[in-house]
């Protein structure tokens, strides 16, 4: 039986600045579409990119996959916040908005 984790999309979990460019630009659309893509190193490096820094998208990539089960290394340095409702999304528009 498939994990329902796997068919999340990814506007679901992650703020839109992430979420849109990721799926647009890698058509990465699934939870389960951003773990099978982090697999590939050249896929890695474009995901990266995507996301504020380097850090905040491997933080991403392991907290998805601990949803499933897996166990990652624990990160020991603070992580911007990659994921929805983090109160960023409110303070960007409200910024865009004045």
């Amino acid at each position: 039986m498939k994990n329902p984790v796997l068919t999340l999309p990814l506007s679901a979990v992650m703020r839109s600045e992430i979420a849109l460019p990721l799926q647009h630009m890698m058509s990465i659309y699934t939870v389960g579409c951003l773990l099978k893509s982090w697999r590939s190193p050249r896929n890695q490096r474009g995901i990266e990119e995507l996301f504020d820094s380097p850090e905040q998208a491997r933080h991403a990539v392991a907290t998805c996959a601990a949803w499933l089960g897996v166990r990652t290394q624990a990160l020991h340095e603070p992580v911007a916040a990659w994921w929805v409702g983090d109160g960023s999304d409110a303070q960007s528009s409200s910024a865009s908005a004045a």
